[in-house]
């Protein structure tokens, strides 16, 4: 059993300073399925629950939030999806007077929340993939936040590094973990890979946003992959599968609407007799594909050309794929001898272990299907929680990965529609606005008396090295190269001053001699 997320926190955050954690989350609920159905087959049945974690800090005695990210987690017969939808800051982290060259916590925290919802949801017998898409904007959580001076925006490039090595350390925890069927010495093993595209980047310039770590190791470049994804991969083996059954549709994702508009291109065929429906009415066409895209180069290859990504801006798809080894050799096999194309849960049967649930977890599992909202969660009962078996042949939801405060879909919708129309232009509008949403949330959830905080108190010891780099921080922390600026203080993109062409002043130019 892996260590509670606040433990993991405390052990890598700076010595003491105090964060406070909310970890918001609701129980699986069935959803619409992200992956659309081969012709002929059924949309597979899909279950998906949003997570909520918001860090705050202690000002004046007031608590005021500093960082955010929220993630849904669609899970399958087959399949665990944990797709990082949004992630933001105010701006008020240096409050904390931290010592200068302090690795971020920011990324600390989030390399740790998703390494622990990957740990915990990852199950033996299953495929994991972690998928986010970086956008460079000024806010996306937090209203006002962009008008706060101390709030540092990452530019496309950074915001693409910045989520590369975010994702190192978590492939790095990813390669092992406990099986709660094991005991407590075994571990499963599993082989992480990481892919990255860049729409209109080639594989060196893609490369280029890697870590640099991971460009001069041998052994870790191989488990980066650039100008890549794992979409046909995570099919299921079958390659027979249309284009547009393997790319997921995802909440404010631009791939998912240019998948939108390339579906108007499907035309269901015209009706025939009775008599007639013996024949292919999709004869010499490919029913389920579209006209203008025949494979996923030519998808990638179009999106380097829709507006979200050649508006001026870089944006990054990025996937971290988690295969257990035990997983491994059925897959090669299962692909070797592919059979007839049928529902993506029927694909994986020959991989599926005896998941016998008991006849609660049964009724618990039907009751959900039937009410897409489940309310047993109580608004008003600070001590009960949700009735949720810990394993369904459809999803894995340990206890260990659940939040603080556990609510039911439309509640936890309230509150981010909350969070959204609240201000954190400056501090004292800041303050209050995060003092109103935790204390709503807590009202929501019936624990208004006791709190659904977390306070975590930094362990980590931070001590600057001789050549400048600081020891002890998550992950590795490359710092930039410092260059020379000139006299104004202003240098190009590569750190040069002025224009291309540099003039000498004529004091300077020696003339030479005349010979008489």
């Amino acid at each position: 059993m892996s260590a509670p997320l606040s433990s993991q926190l405390a052990a890598a955050l700076p010595k003491n300073h105090r964060f406070t954690i909310h970890h918001l989350s609701t129980p699986p609920t069935p959803c619409p399925a992200i992956y659309s159905a081969p012709p002929g087959h059924k949309p597979e049945k899909t279950y998906c629950e949003s997570h909520f974690l918001s860090v705050s800090i202690a000002h004046n005695s007031h608590q005021i939030q500093i960082f955010a990210l929220e993630t849904l987690i669609y899970t399958t017969s087959h399949l665990t999806t944990i797709f990082v939808a949004k992630a933001d800051s105010t701006g008020y982290l240096h409050l904390l007077n931290l010592p200068n060259n302090t690795p971020s916590p920011l990324k600390t925290i989030s390399s740790i929340f998703l390494s622990h919802l990957v740990t915990t949801r990852q199950r033996k017998d299953r495929q994991l993939v972690l998928s986010l898409f970086a956008r460079a904007q000024d806010q996306y959580l937090f209203p006002g936040s962009v008008e706060n001076p101390r709030k540092h925006v990452l530019d496309d490039r950074g915001l693409v590094k910045w989520w590369c090595r975010v994702l190192d350390p978590i492939l790095q925890a990813g390669a092992t973990w406990i099986s709660p069927k094991n005991n407590k010495n075994k571990k499963n093993t599993s082989t992480p890979q990481a892919y990255l595209r860049v729409p209109g980047c080639d594989i060196h310039e893609t490369r280029s946003f890697f870590p640099p770590h991971i460009r001069l190791s041998p052994s870790l470049s191989s488990q980066w992959h650039p100008s890549a994804d794992p979409l046909r991969d995570l099919s299921g083996g079958f390659p027979t599968y249309p284009e547009r059954c393997l790319i997921p549709r995802f909440p404010d994702d631009p791939k998912s609407r240019f998948v939108d508009e390339l579906d108007e291109e499907l035309t269901e065929p015209p009706p025939q007799p009775t008599s007639q429906k013996q024949e292919s009415p999709s004869k010499g066409k490919r029913p389920g594909k579209w006209r203008s895209v025949g494979s996923l180069g030519e998808f990638w290859e179009l999106m380097a050309f829709r507006q979200e990504c050649s508006s001026g801006r870089l944006v990054g798809f990025l996937w971290g794929v988690f295969t257990p080894s035990t997983l491994q050799d059925t897959q090669s096999s299962h692909i070797e001898s592919p059979a007839s194309p049928s529902t993506r849960p029927k694909t994986k049967s020959a991989l599926q272990t005896d998941l016998a649930d008991s006849h609660h977890s049964n009724q618990n599992h039907k009751q959900q299907h039937s009410n897409p909202t489940p309310s047993s969660v109580s608004t008003h009962s600070p001590t009960q929680t949700p009735q949720l078996p810990t394993k369904t042949k459809y999803f894995y939801h340990p206890p260990s990965s659940r939040g603080t405060v556990i609510l039911p879909q439309k509640h936890y919708d309230r509150a981010l529609k909350l969070l959204l129309h609240l201000d954190y232009a400056n501090l004292d509008i800041a303050i209050e606005s995060s003092e109103r949403w935790i204390g709503d949330v807590a009202m929501c959830a019936g624990r208004k008396d006791d709190g659904w905080g977390v306070e975590v108190v930094g362990e980590k010891e931070v001590k600057e090295m001789d050549n400048g780099v600081v020891d002890g921080g998550a992950g590795v922390n490359v710092l930039g190269v410092r260059r020379k600026r000139d006299r104004d203080g202003e240098r190009n993109e590569d750190g040069e001053r002025g224009g291309g062409v540099q003039l000498l002043s004529a004091g300077l130019v020696r003339k030479k001699a005349k010979v008489k």
